[in-house]
């Protein structure tokens, strides 16, 4: 509101963080984005002039995006119902993967609501067109603006995925158990020290934490019933809803569409909601990973097939370019290069190269682990493109010890980690890289007037194949 002058006060900005696929803003200590807390408290101490709040939301793990997308317009609608958002205010969406997907879906439901009210906090209205005029910038990270290969290998291994479920549901049940808890525990330590992967480690620590260690501690107990909720429901909506599939797939199904598979017409009215009534800055990030295999240039890479021994075979040696990868990034990018994703129709440019340049050209079978990095080359403002993996982007690029003293102490094992390099990729992604792009996000949403772009890699264009 304005003061007796008829002034408005400072106008803060407001940095909402949305997850991707399995989104969530923290299970226990483990958290989606890891790290980028400490690199805002750090920027704004360098930038004092700014005024700058960051949110973590909270999303679906695995819903259709249009769920997804419902649950970002309820959240900002009573971050604006409780005063907590203000009218003169800006919102800078971040979206991570399936997250950018859920920006893209908010502002064409915002645009096609246009003054209806949504209705938050026991019935308190707020007008769709209100939240749309205080959304002023996004970001997107590893975004599959038009599907990912991988996506298309899940969905046509449906009884292999809710295995894959069922069992995690079956782990966190016996994780209550605290001699099963530290027979799991031992074997998730001992299989990461075999294949190499980080991801083993974080179900580890995820499960200890969940487990009541059989101390006298309140706090702690406290602490490991909270984590274990967290975790049951999590794997709970994960089993009762997995539509997000099928929305990130490169062809659509017959549900509910996805932005991913917007037609030429969709797609240009959906820019119109991006340039009115208020213009929408954009920033994307397009990361491509290290290759873990070679395919020939120009042409689409052969399907995956985990039946064929000769895919089984190159996917667990580990030689040439995937010398220094883990099991896990060689079986994901291999899933990711193979598929039915065609070159984009009406995708933008790279714009320019963050931190080391990647082998050229691009080609439609590059990948970050997750995504076909051709899928993420949004039309709008500037296509930044990182050397990275899929997690490297949101923190997971590193196995962070917990500081000594940190972790819950007692009869069961402690947490041992705060970040985990989920997906090993070559060559690594280096901690300056990850600090440079943040600082970039954080400037660009915050201060836009004095947003200057990096350019740390070679100036010349990227050329991208076929």
């Amino acid at each position: 509101m304005p003061n007796r002058n008829r002034s408005y006060p400072k106008q803060r900005c407001h940095i909402v963080l949305v997850p991707g696929f399995g989104g969530f803003d923290a299970l226990g200590r483990v958290n989606y984005y890891a790290g980028i807390t400490r690199l805002f408290q750090d920027w704004m101490q360098s930038h004092r002039q700014a005024d700058a709040v960051l949110h973590y939301f909270d999303n679906l793990p695995t819903a259709a995006v249009v769920t997804r997308a419902e649950r970002l317009r309820k959240y900002l609608a009573k971050r604006m119902a409780r005063g907590e958002m203000r009218d003169h205010e800006n919102i800078i969406l971040v979206g991570h993967s399936t997250g950018g997907l859920d920006i893209r879906q908010l502002i064409w439901d915002l645009g096609k609501l246009g003054t209806r009210e949504v209705l938050v906090d026991g019935g308190s209205p707020i007008r769709a067109d209100r939240i749309r005029r205080c959304i002023r910038a996004a970001v997107f990270l590893s975004v599959p603006h038009w599907g990912t290969n991988i996506a298309d290998w899940v969905y046509q291994r449906a009884p292999l995925r809710t295995t894959i479920v069922a069992d995690l549901r079956a782990a966190f049940a016996g994780s209550q158990v605290c001699l099963l808890d530290r027979l799991e525990a031992g074997f998730a330590s001992g299989a990461a020290e075999l294949t190499n992967a980080n991801v083993l480690l974080a179900l580890r620590d995820a499960l200890t934490e969940a487990n009541d260690d059989g101390s006298n501690n309140a706090s702690r107990i406290a602490d490991a019933e909270e984590a274990a909720s967290e975790l049951q429901l999590y794997f709970r909506q994960m089993a009762t809803d997995f539509h997000v599939i099928d929305d990130l797939t490169p062809e659509p199904h017959p549900n509910e569409p996805s932005p991913a598979h917007f037609g030429l017409r969709q797609r240009e009215e959906e820019l119109e909601y991006w340039e009115k009534p208020r213009h929408i800055r954009t920033l994307s990030y397009a990361t491509v990973g290290g290759r873990a295999f070679q395919f020939r240039s120009g042409s689409p890479a052969p399907r995956f097939n985990l039946t064929n021994p000769f895919d089984e075979l190159e996917v667990l040696r580990a030689c040439g370019t995937s010398r220094d990868t883990d099991i896990s990034y060689r079986l994901c990018y291999r899933a990711c290069a193979g598929g039915p994703l065609t070159p984009p129709q009406g995708a933008g440019e790279i714009s320019r190269v963050l931190g080391p340049r990647p082998p050229e050209p691009l080609e439609l079978w590059d990948n970050d682990g997750i995504v076909n990095t051709v899928s993420m080359l949004w039309p709008l403002g500037e296509n930044v493109l990182v050397q990275a993996d899929h997690l490297d982007i949101v923190g997971h690029f590193e196995l962070t010890p917990v500081p000594n003293g940190r972790h819950a102490r007692g009869n069961g094992l402690p947490r041992q980690y705060e970040s985990y390099d989920t997906l090993r990729s070559a060559p690594k992604f280096k901690a300056t890289t990850f600090a440079a792009v943040w600082n970039e996000i954080f400037c660009f949403a915050a201060m836009p007037d004095i947003y200057r772009p990096l350019r740390t890699g070679a100036h010349k264009a990227v050329a991208v194949a076929g």
